[in-house]
């Protein structure tokens, strides 16, 4: 394993560009075919911008957004900022106009690297310098990346960076916008010295070699992405971007990644799949993928059985395959992912790593990783982080990840990290005598009714969410007299299903056969619960949900007090 003795991210470049010689380094798509930046092409182009965003007034200190889809050039700019002691300051390219907004003042931003021209119009400040990526616009206050590497490519020199730029382990690096699911964005203060000692941690626990591939569909303006892409720079290996997300399945048999990072979402889509085309197969094809599916569910499964082995060969293989075929490592994080999903998975010979964290701790706390791994935890603490439980079960954990605090918020952030330097999670858990892990809840997802009677809401979401004909859902109990919920529908589903082209989506999910499903599963969700938790009634929603629209965060969790205010009415019409 290699050592490193780098303390910044000035220094994991510097590391890179002296280590490393990987011509396919960082990959794009271009006209549906892979272009490659090698380690020399973007050590040049790094260092090009970062003398370009010099002489146009970027100094040290300053903070500058990255609002773009994830790409090479997101990292070129990233890194370019960083070069000249600046901060960056991600957003996310789906956000909302408010939101977008609200941190660009928050943040005191002067200078944004945008790569769609659209959007520019909804940034309301006037003060604002644009560097573009994919569009050119002749302006004062507008510059353009690829101008800038033409015009200077033959002119670069490192040496003429300032070298009072030059940042050090406890200067910021990065300011990163979280909501969670309060709908509240809060700036997130990370420094050099968090997001190297995490990388650091991830260096500990996974061996990564430099001839392996990593495929990358998650955004980097997420601090669990951006984190982990430090962890495969560090290691010179090469990265393949999506360019969206639809495309992931095809560019999975093209790049065949040895590893990746998801969120439970995917996972949970391509399992319900699975299950889908099971269903649709011939009776033998559906009895024998049958029977392997659930196998594939149980505990303690042995893999060197003869049933295994043969269920391996004609089912396991062809899941696998899915996937690309290749793949060594497969980590999720960003939400929980459900045990019997969880399960399956790590059966069929996957290799699923959960982990989880938090954007104030950089963001991961625990890890299951090889070697260390049980299914349905959130594994051990890293190496660096303490963990512990307050009495009433709130998960603390203290380290050198730890943010700096909260962005213009100092009493939120005493609030969330104590005079001892713990950083109190939010989230109810559970550590068991191996140092495992479980989460159980979010303290705010604990609701009372009005009768006094708590209702913890994700157990009751998840279980929901597994019904073929439903998205997501949203648990209302909150000073409630009865639990309720809304059940956001797949909307897939629908577009898929030929048969009832001629009905409208809101008919297509209230025929008798779906209203008969959801309610077997709320049956189910009920058997599983105390009797003050139990759902009464329902309402099925069937307009669309999206991270733009406000109802998801970025990581794809429900934004659950925007969905109450949104669907109000709705909520009240259910009492």
């Amino acid at each position: 394993m290699r050592e490193y003795n780098f303390t910044t991210y000035n220094g994991l470049f510097d590391y890179i560009s002296s280590t490393y010689n990987n011509p396919t380094f960082l990959n794009y798509l271009s006209n549906g075919q892979y272009k490659s930046i090698s380690t020399q092409d973007f050590n040049e182009k790094v260092i090009c911008l970062a003398l370009a965003l010099q002489k146009i007034g970027v100094n040290k200190g300053d903070t500058v957004a990255i609002f773009a889809d994830s790409s090479p050039f997101w990292l070129i700019f990233d890194f370019a900022i960083h070069k000249i002691g600046a901060v960056s300051v991600p957003i996310f390219a789906n956000i909302s106009t408010v939101n977008l907004n609200f941190q660009i003042e928050d943040a005191n931003i002067k200078h944004i690297f945008i790569d769609n021209e659209a959007r520019i119009k909804d940034i309301h400040s006037k003060e604002i310098t644009f560097i573009t990526h994919n569009f050119c616009i002749k302006g004062e206050n507008f510059y353009n990346v690829d101008e800038i590497f033409i015009a200077t490519q033959a002119t670069c020199n490192v040496l003429d960076l300032r070298k009072e730029s030059i940042p050090n382990e406890d200067d910021i690096f990065s300011i990163i916008y979280t909501s969670g699911n309060t709908g509240t964005p809060k700036g997130v203060q990370l420094s050099h010295k968090n997001i190297i000692n995490q990388l650091y941690d991830i260096t500990r626990l996974i061996d990564l070699k430099e001839d392996e591939t990593i495929l990358s569909l998650l955004p980097l303006a997420h601090i669990f992405e951006r984190t982990v892409m430090s962890f495969y720079l560090s290691r010179g290996v090469s990265v393949y971007f999506v360019d969206e997300i639809p495309n992931v399945s095809n560019l999975l048999k093209v790049v065949r990644p040895t590893m990746m990072t998801v969120v439970p979402r995917l996972l949970e889509k391509i399992f319900n799949k699975i299950k889908m085309g099971i269903a649709q197969k011939g009776f033998i094809g559906k009895m024998i993928a049958g029977s392997a599916f659930e196998y594939a569910m149980q505990t303690n499964m042995d893999k060197e059985c003869f049933t295994y082995k043969l269920f391996d060969k004609i089912v396991y293989s062809k899941i696998r395959a899915i996937f690309g075929g290749r793949i060594i490592r497969l980590v999720t994080g960003g939400a929980p992912l459900a045990t019997e999903i969880y399960q399956f998975f790590d059966n069929i010979g996957l290799n699923l790593y959960q982990g989880y964290g938090l954007t104030e701790s950089s963001p991961v706390i625990s890890t299951n990783y090889p070697g260390a791994s049980k299914v349905g935890s959130s594994g051990k603490a890293m190496p660096s982080v303490e963990v512990k439980l307050t009495q009433d079960n709130e998960l603390l954990a203290r380290g050198d990840s730890i943010m700096q605090g909260y962005l213009n918020q100092p009493e939120l952030t005493t609030q969330t990290v104590d005079d001892e330097g713990w950083l109190h999670t939010g989230d109810i858990a559970s550590i068991d005598e191996e140092g495992y892990i479980f989460i159980k809840s979010r303290i705010k997802d604990i609701y009372k009714t009005s009768t006094g009677e708590y209702v913890s809401t994700i157990p009751m979401e998840q279980g929901l969410a597994k019904n073929r004909y439903i998205e997501f859902a949203t648990i209302i109990a909150n000073n409630r007299q009865y639990v309720t919920a809304l059940l956001f529908i797949d909307k897939e589903r629908y577009l898929a299903d030929t048969k009832y082209k001629q009905l409208t989506i809101k008919e297509y999910f209230h025929r008798e056969k779906v209203l008969q499903s959801i309610e077997e599963t709320i049956k189910e969700v009920n058997t599983k619960v105390n009797q003050w938790e139990k759902i009464i009634d329902y309402t099925i929603i069937t307009t669309d949900i999206s991270i733009e629209g406000g109802e998801l965060t970025p990581s794809m969790k429900i934004c659950r007090a925007f969905i109450e205010k949104k669907y109000k009415e709705i909520i009240e019409e259910m009492y």
